[in-house]
């Protein structure tokens, strides 16, 4: 280690507050109010019809949802139609994307296209739904709500039917359905309504199970598959769908056990045994761990099975001993303890469990104590576009309130026809999203089973990457203590506790304290990725497993980190480090940004409140400040995978991207522009009046002609320091 030169630390000290200057043109607007009153204006009267026809058991506060939806070319956040909404007495309760082909566009490229647009959830009163009517239709409208108005595409009554989202269960029983209400942490009424409204129909919603996200109530609710169609007339009924089952508890992919493999314990304590992370399964049952991991469990959770024991127990393995790569190899000495939360049982996955399994893990989160966490389980169901599952709401808000590094398998369902989209959690923007990759060698792939993206957006590269999970050809070799003995396993289960111990070996192998978005960004920055490979299989590439690799500089290369807060109304200038030396040859560039953003469950198409407007100015040096395109959209995935929105990719939450430069002036003390956008419930708000957010840059420079370019830039920009490794160990591949 003491010829290599390591990561800079301290980056965030270079970085200075800086104006930045915004020019925007007039806005082209597709209809004319006239065409805007003749599309909507019969829309608008059956909305008040189908809202007067309600029982009044369906609308608590005599309030009907209904639909909006912006044309294509007012999705961003700055168009919402607030002044409209106010003026006639309604209120918007959420959001999700549509796809849509306008009837006129503002870009005559534009025309035939099917585009994504914003379509908004609106409750108000029939006398409300009068009052927009009225507005519409009178002769002097003020100049700024006749633009909101243009601004609308459509406006539609919400049919039961199209709140249900997948196949209704067989026969006439009751069968398990979660529903996600309109309804926010004071509103109560509308809980109480639904719930009266339920037990109308016979059935039953499990108010001790409900769960608070945002402006969303989580719900699970017995009834028929009749009685449920019926239920989503309660107009405050969002999305009700069969109660999915959980992935842990029916397992698919087997093991088998390796006589020849070590199965010796390591016989010293965890680097750092004041740290430990928390890790949710099926449970230890055995004291074999007992020097690293302490388990707990639950009233409901003391009957186990040996399934879902051995399941648990390689984790947790995976986590603390690592993967063993041969016949010779060992099994290595953990980085940090373990809490094992047993929050499974033989019954999981049915009926409310879903519901309770999560409620044990948000518990034991919120206790502020863990900065690493591991999921290998999860509701197994793809994910959808138009709606925020209750463990990814719930998850990501945790996560961002603790700052905690969360590792979420994606799902093993990779190979299964209409179901292989990366599943919940695993859509998390504040977590790593773990896919498998079948070896552990070069020529390696996703492994046929490991679900696929993309993610919604924003969270659109999802996996995040991928580390290796097991195949057929070569299993994945883990210590079993159950068994006594190793065994070879596939599933992303195991992927995912193998990079979150990576990520603690790098907080534990070096004293410079890193926050958990700094250790999710220099995952993502040393991410090893194939251009031959579809993002949607492998997002950012595969994962480093030596967390050696991640403090180390490669050779003639400095990388160097920032990391910090983007503060209220603030603009940070990052200098990208460079000696004072004329780059005449190639040089290259390689950044990485995340932050960890705080979220609006109940508006899926603007999930993030938080977001990045990166500008890449490369002569800022010689005083132009001419920008040039870096993280463009083509970072993520290709156009022609997906038409974009316009105002998208700033509300990303993990960019990264490597660019070459080339001839003496390409390059003149570059810097990142970093702006630091905000929003809530859908609305543009004032930065000044926006959360902090936690952010990191990794950036790794190199040029052809300066090989010496790490002590160069130490010796220009002393400020930097190399992070002190404490421990040295690597891992044989």
């Amino acid at each position: 280690m003491a010829d290599r030169n390591l990561l800079l630390g301290k980056g965030e000290a270079l970085a200075t507050a800086k104006e930045i200057k915004r020019n925007s043109g007039p806005k082209k607007y597709p209809y004319t109010l006239e065409e805007i009153r003749a599309e909507i204006s019969s829309s608008l009267e059956q909305v008040q019809l189908s809202l007067s026809a309600l029982p009044k058991a369906a609308k608590p506060r005599g309030e009907g949802v209904f639909e909006l939806t912006l044309h294509p070319a007012f999705l961003a956040k700055s168009y919402f139609p607030k002044r409209i909404l106010k003026k006639a007495g309604l209120r918007d309760v959420g959001s999700k994307e549509t796809s849509i082909v306008p009837r006129q566009v503002t870009d005559i490229r534009d025309a035939g296209k099917l585009q994504a647009t914003a379509t908004l959830f609106i409750a108000g009163t029939e006398s409300a739904v009068a009052n927009l009517r009225g507005l519409l239709k009178s002769s002097d409208i003020p100049a700024t709500l006749e633009k909101e108005l243009k601004e609308i595409e459509s406006v539609r009554w919400i049919q039961n039917e199209s709140k249900i989202r997948g196949p209704l269960p067989q026969g006439d029983g009751p069968h398990a359905f979660e529903v996600a209400l309109h309804a926010g942490s004071d509103e109560e009424d509308i809980v109480a309504s639904f719930s009266d409204f339920v037990k109308a129909h016979s059935g039953k919603a499990d108010l001790k199970r409900r769960i608070k996200v945002g402006g969303l109530t989580f719900i699970p609710v017995y009834a028929s598959s009749e009685a449920i169609v019926a239920i989503a007339s309660h107009t405050f009924l969002r999305v009700a769908r069969p109660m999915p089952e959980l992935r842990i508890a029916h397992p698919t992919l087997a093991r088998s056990t390796l006589a020849n493999y070590s199965t010796t314990l390591p016989s010293h304590a965890a680097i750092a045994p004041d740290k430990a992370a928390a890790i949710f399964d099926g449970g230890l049952g055995t004291t074999d761990l007992a020097g690293w991991a302490t388990e707990y469990y639950y009233e409901d959770t003391g009957d186990t099975n040996g399934q879902l024991l051995m399941h648990g127990n390689e984790v947790t393995s995976t986590f603390l001993f690592g993967r063993l790569a041969s016949e010779v190899d060992e099994l290595k000495r953990p980085y940090m303890n373990v809490h094992h939360y047993r929050v499974l049982s033989p019954i999981s996955g049915r009926d409310p469990d879903l519901f309770d399994v999560l409620i044990k893990i948000r518990d034991a989160l919120d206790s502020g104590e863990y900065k690493f966490t591991n999921l290998s389980l999860g509701p197994r169901m793809p994910i959808n576009d138009e709606e925020v599952h209750a463990w990814t709401a719930t998850l990501d808000q945790v996560c961002s309130r603790h700052g905690i590094l969360a590792t979420v398998a994606v799902g093993n369902d990779g190979d299964v026809e209409g179901a292989n989209r990366i599943q919940p959690p695993g859509d998390m923007v504040n977590a790593l999203a773990i896919g498998a990759a079948d070896t552990s060698g070069t020529k390696w792939k996703r492994a046929e089973y490991s679900c696929v993206g993309p993610g919604r957006s924003p969270g659109y590269v999802k996996p995040d990457g991928v580390a290796f999970g097991g195949s057929d050809a070569e299993p994945f070799k883990v210590f079993n203590p159950i068994l006594g003995s190793t065994v070879g396993v596939q599933g992303t289960s195991y992927s995912a506790p193998l990079t979150l111990r990576t990520a603690a070996g790098v907080a534990c192998s070096t004293s410079y304290e890193m926050t958990a978005i700094a250790l999710k960004a220099l995952l993502v920055h040393h991410s090893e990725y194939k251009r031959t490979i579809s993002r949607n299989e492998v997002g950012w590439g595969r994962f480093q497993e030596d967390p050696l690799v991640l403090l180390e500089c490669p050779d003639s290369s400095a990388t160097i980190i920032f990391q910090g807060q983007l503060e209220k109304g603030q603009y940070l200038r990052c200098p990208i480090p460079f000696p004072d030396i004329p780059i005449t040859g190639k040089a290259q560039i390689k950044a990485t940004f995340c932050i960890q953003a705080h979220t609006d469950p109940e508006h899926a198409i603007n999930y993030t409140r938080s977001g990045m407007g990166v500008v890449f100015r490369p002569k800022a040096g010689a005083g132009i400040e001419t920008s040039k395109d870096f993280f463009g959209r083509g970072s993520q995935y290709k156009m022609t995978e997906r038409q974009f929105r316009d105002d998208a990719h700033k509300w990303e939450t993990c960019l990264h991207r490597d660019r070459s430069f080339d001839g003496e002036d390409s390059l003149v003390g570059p810097v990142f522009d970093i702006e630091y956008h905000a929003r809530e419930s859908s609305r543009g708000i004032s930065p000044s009046s926006a959360p902090d957010v936690n952010y990191a840059l990794i950036v790794t420079v190199q040029a052809d002609d300066i090989p010496d370019i790490y002590n160069l830039i130490r010796q220009k920009y002393q400020i930097l320091q190399p992070v002190e490794v404490t421990v040295e160990t690597t891992i044989t591949t």
